[in-house]
């Protein structure tokens, strides 16, 4: 009787708190909530078979190859997975685009190449912006005229086929693509389900209270699928959430979309935890070192972290070189496919026979194949020799961009941590460390220096090899993000509001009216002749409430005033030449 009336008490307990908690959460949070419970579910169910699926897959080929008569017999499933990529990319391709560092957009396929860079498109794509609005794509509308779980599907299959095969790259970008594109699916606006709705009460009140009612409810949604893909692979949600927030939001921190991301990523690690013997990281590590706390130490991470710069700048002057090769040279698809997955095959023969002729490693195409995981843990063991690390670190470099760049699927995340490990590995052997004290502050480096995701890097340390490590971490961040400078591999990142293509070769610029033009009008100043532009936009700094105030379709004869801001339209090489112009009579202004 006393143990029913305990269990009668708790009931009642929970009822009032559940009531309490209705007090502190509106219905919309509640929404979001259970969404975010649902998308890292979904999410785990698809990107959890295919981490296992992948390194099943290249495993089992790796040991073919190695049995095999000849190590040249790694072509075939490289040729073939570069085939297989090739199929599934063509297969209902959808076209996305990117903007470079000098604000020119490029075409993408939605499938091949790195999808993180995908990912930040489509997450974009449902904000309302003028450009859209001159495209005929405003809102949801845009983000769901584009493939969304077929979308998933096909990044799930080309990256198995990439990375199962050998190719070179981690899973992160992949995964990314298709946590996007899984969440957005999730909300997609189906006939079937709208028909449903139309004739049944009950689930036309499920199907409003589902949807996502406009681009700020779906991009939570797409934030927390993003994360949850994430954590899946680095075994560390709270890493995976600020990734994903950091990714999206480079200079507007955002904490009530955290707050779901951080939900939907707990889901997906508890989940992979369950089906993961031990703790579910990318790395499997017997012993945890605790690092000194020298000064000699210190300086040794200094050294490191400059050294890290060093890589990540060159990473992205190759990486750059190697766009222009596949994608600026009007390389065809098919053929950037071939040639990539081959001279991938060579540089793994090179290295193979290189690393046995020198007495090295048997291992040799283990540390240019795959996603490198394995090479990162014998680091972590002392494996590695400097000669190893060093002939890993360039062998590695090249076969990833070559694996990304020709269009095959993965990403960047893993070889971004694969390169500070290998860096790390040289400093540690040259100065007498255990190798994890100099490689785990090291993988925040490279973090920080290529990707620049300073908080998610942090907090990646401190989950998966604990809090001793967040000193000599937050060191070498600092050092990093000095000498790296606020650079990142993902150019869609380096995104500007000052230049802003709605079309290839034509963008919308905001243009500064020098104080030369105070007081002057379009009229007079023969703006349209002279510049062959045409100005759709003045923001006025202050308007008649002393707010500021944006005028569409400014009037000719309107007197313009310094510090305002002209919304120009145009060609590129006109827009050029105006902000050349309007510099000029700065500087003679200045003077």
């Amino acid at each position: 009787m006393q143990t029913l009336k305990r269990y009668l008490n708790q009931v009642f307990h929970s009822i009032n708190l559940g009531r309490s908690l209705r007090l502190y959460f509106d219905e919309e949070e509640e929404r979001l909530v259970v969404q975010s419970v649902i998308v890292g579910v979904v999410v785990w169910a698809v990107v959890f078979p295919l981490k296992w699926l992948v390194h099943s897959l290249f495993h089992i080929i790796l040991h073919w190859i190695e049995t095999a008569p000849t190590p040249l017999v790694l072509f075939i499933p490289l040729l073939l997975g570069a085939g297989i990529v090739i199929t599934v990319a063509r297969y209902h391709a959808a076209t996305l685009y990117y903007r470079n560092k000098d604000g020119h957009i490029h075409e993408l396929n939605d499938v091949e190449g790195d999808g993180l860079e995908r990912a930040i498109s489509l997450y974009y794509s449902s904000e309302p912006s003028f450009e859209q609005a001159l495209t005929g794509q405003e809102g949801l509308a845009a983000r769901w005229q584009m493939p969304t779980v077929s979308m998933a599907l096909r990044k799930f299959l080309a990256t198995l086929a990439t990375l199962g095969s050998g190719g070179s790259g981690g899973l992160e970008g992949s995964v990314t693509l298709i946590g996007e594109g899984i969440a957005a699916g999730l909300f997609k606006p189906r006939p079937l389900g709208e028909r449903a709705a139309q004739h049944v009460g009950l689930l036309a009140r499920i199907w409003r209270w589902w949807s996502a009612s406009n681009p700020d409810n779906l991009q939570t949604a797409q934030l927390s699928g993003i994360a949850a893909a994430v954590s899946i692979l680095l075994g560390a949600p709270f890493a995976a959430a600020f990734f994903a927030t950091e990714i999206m939001y480079r200079h507007r921190p955002v904490v009530g979309k955290l707050l779901y991301a951080l939900l939907s990523a707990l889901i997906a690690f508890f989940l992979t935890d369950i089906f993961t013997e031990g703790h579910p990281t990318p790395f499997n590590l017997e012993t945890i070192y605790v690092p000194p706390s020298d000064w000699r130490y210190f300086s040794v991470l200094i050294l490191v972290a400059f050294a890290i710069s060093i890589v990540s700048r060159n990473f992205r002057l190759l990486r750059e070189k190697f766009d222009h090769a596949f994608h600026q040279s009007n390389l065809n698809p098919y053929v950037a496919h071939l040639i990539g997955m081959a001279t991938l095959g060579l540089i793994a023969l090179v290295v193979h026979y290189l690393t046995r002729y020198l007495g090295l490693t048997e291992d040799g195409l283990e540390l240019v194949l795959g996603t490198g995981e394995s090479v990162v843990e014998w680091a972590f063991a002392g494996e590695l020799t400097i000669a190893v690390a060093l002939i890993a670190l360039v062998a590695k470099m090249l076969a990833t961009l070559l694996t990304i760049t020709s269009g095959g699927s993965a990403g960047l995340l893993v070889p971004t941590l694969f390169f500070g490990t290998m860096t790390a590995s040289v400093f540690a052997s040259l100065f007498g460390y255990e190798p994890m004290m100099i490689i785990v502050p090291a993988m925040t480096a490279s973090l920080v220096s290529i990707a620049n995701v300073p908080l998610a890097a942090i907090l990646f340390v401190v989950e998966v090899f604990g809090s001793p490590y967040m000193v000599p971490s937050l060191l070498m961040l600092v050092v990093a993000s000095i000498f790296a400078h606020e650079a990142t591999i993902y150019r869609t990142q380096r995104e500007t509001y000052e230049a802003r293509q709605i079309l290839p070769g034509v963008s919308v610029r905001r243009v500064r009216v020098p104080h030369l033009w105070a007081g002057q009008t379009l009229v007079g100043l023969d703006f349209r002749n002279q510049f062959d532009l045409t100005v759709i936009g003045l923001m006025e700094h202050e308007g008649i409430d002393g707010m500021p105030f944006v005028r569409l379709g400014t009037a000719a004869t309107t007197p313009l005033r310094g510090g305002d801001t002209l919304v120009v339209l145009g060609a590129d090489e006109k827009l050029d030449g105006l902000e050349t112009a309007v510099e000029e009579l700065q500087a003679t202004n200045n003077n």
